[in-house]
């Protein structure tokens, strides 16, 4: 699960910071920033997962020199920065099958990347700082103002590590390092960062070289982003495909939901009647999904049933339903938990069933204040949006909303456009809105800078459509 986030240098973000909740609506209106913060943390994964920046930045969307921040002057900055602080699954499998127990499960990581000549006279990318370090449980913001329940504490939060697992040092030569910290005792790694060209966390390729780096780069590679085409979700799946997720454009939405089927079956059904129930609540008439073996083809099919028309294809079914059956298989797939990132969950909803469904996947979601069991898992969703009908829809702590701000720049004299994500508060601040910060700044003095109410934000996503 992500729950911090600090970007500085790349595209519209400088000095950004976002507290992430379990549950997540990011309004704003078009070219506020929302897309860029996908475009960020969708990058931060490749970087963890890729066998080198460049082929890490060459997927995504611009081009290289695009990516870093552009100041008001016009100089693009040469360096970008991500800070994530996540929690961690409390025992993960690698690759080969190993199970290993983790001692810490809240962990945070930090990023450097610089642009600069290389050896061939070309601009590249290269590490500048990667770090790991623990969070302690008397530092651990998250927990505290989530207020999670005992049974939460016991079944996820681990806090038994005390010094750092990665960090970059200086060498008696000024040359950097990157130190590996042992878990246990006895030796550590070292290697060369002068020129590093891929992180040394995309390194870990197995729980016994490092059980902490190797569940932070998993906890970070399983973050999906969901962009769905409905051409896609209309497809058949091939019955060879094993254990895969769901595509981020859906293109393998039967063979999800026939492993789902699969997995979950028991004497009183299966997830997808859980599935079912889900989406009669949004659609009318919405009575069942079933997966139908094409053996001829070897391809498994996907029908719906409905009241009205009975048994029907997924082929011609609406792209709302379809976007919408995609999002609950990403949400109830056992074997795939985690952050899903979807954009714009309006498409194809009609405006008065958008709040049922918003509110049918806040249920989905981890609450850390509630009690939970073993088999509990830690999904989590964010979505962007720029309906105004979602400020009517959730909890006012569900939602953030974005948009642009001039403000100064590192350079004098010089002022710079950048994305910010505001607060969204009551129209008349509460007696805890109006605390002193540290006796230096009241409250209503910093909202005013970084807050937004409902009604300011509605016109806001109003103006911009």
């Amino acid at each position: 699960m992500l729950t911090r986030i600090e970007i500085d240098g790349f595209k519209s973000f400088a000095d950004f910071s976002l507290d992430l909740p379990p549950f997540l609506v990011v309004l704003g209106p078009n070219a506020s920033g929302k897309s860029n913060l996908f475009d960020a943390i969708q990058l931060l994964r490749r970087l963890v997962e890729a066998p080198s920046l460049g082929e890490a930045f060459a997927q995504s969307r611009g081009e290289f020199g695009e990516l870093f921040r552009r100041r008001g002057d016009g100089q693009i900055v040469d360096k970008m920065s991500f800070t994530v602080e996540v929690l961690v699954d409390p025992s993960v499998v690698d690759q080969f099958g190993a199970e290993v127990e983790i001692r810490h499960t809240r962990l945070r990581y930090h990023l450097e990347i610089v642009r600069r000549y290389g050896a061939d006279g070309f601009v590249r990318p290269f590490v500048l700082r990667e770090e790991v370090t623990p969070i302690r449980a008397g530092e651990d913001l998250w927990a505290r103002r989530h207020g999670v329940s005992p049974s939460f504490r016991d079944r996820f939060l681990r806090y038994r590590r005390k010094s750092a697992l990665l960090t970059t040092m200086l060498d008696e030569r000024k040359r950097p390092l990157f130190l590996i910290a042992a878990e246990k005792r006895g030796g550590q790694r070292v290697l060369p960062a002068l020129a590093a060209e891929a992180t040394v966390l995309s390194s870990i390729a197995s729980a016994g070289e490092s059980a902490l780096l190797y569940a932070l780069r998993k906890e970070i590679s399983s973050w999906r982003f969901l962009q769905l085409d409905p051409a896609a979700l209309r497809m058949p799946s091939s019955m060879h495909q094993r254990g895969a997720r769901l595509d981020p454009n859906g293109a393998n939405l039967a063979m999800v939901l026939q492993r789902i089927l699969a997995t979950t079956r028991d004497e009183y059904g299966s997830a997808l009647d859980e599935i079912a129930a889900d989406m009669a609540q949004v659609v009318r008439g919405f009575a069942g999904i079933e997966i139908e073996e094409n053996t001829a083809r070897e391809q498994y099919e996907v029908y719906l049933r409905t009241r009205d028309e009975g048994r029907v294809s997924a082929r011609v079914a609406s792209d709302g339903t379809l976007r919408m059956l995609a999002l609950l298989a990403a949400l109830y797939d056992p074997e795939h938990p985690g952050l899903i990132w979807f954009e714009e969950p309006e498409n194809g909803i009609y405006p008065q069933r958008l709040r049922e469904l918003v509110q049918r996947l806040r249920k989905l979601v981890a609450e850390p204040s509630l009690d939970v069991g073993e088999e509990t898992t830690l999904p989590q969703l964010i979505m962007s949006s720029h309906s105004p009908l979602l400020l009517l829809t959730l909890r006012r702590e569900d939602i953030i909303v974005m948009d642009w701000v001039t403000a100064p720049d590192d350079v004098p004299e010089v002022a710079s456009r950048i994305s910010r994500a505001r607060q969204l508060i009551s129209s008349e601040p509460s007696s805890v809105e109006q605390k002193n910060v540290g006796n230096v700044v009241t409250e209503p003095e910093r909202l005013a800078y970084s807050a937004i109410t409902a009604e300011e934000a509605r016109q806001l996503l109003e103006t911009a459509t």
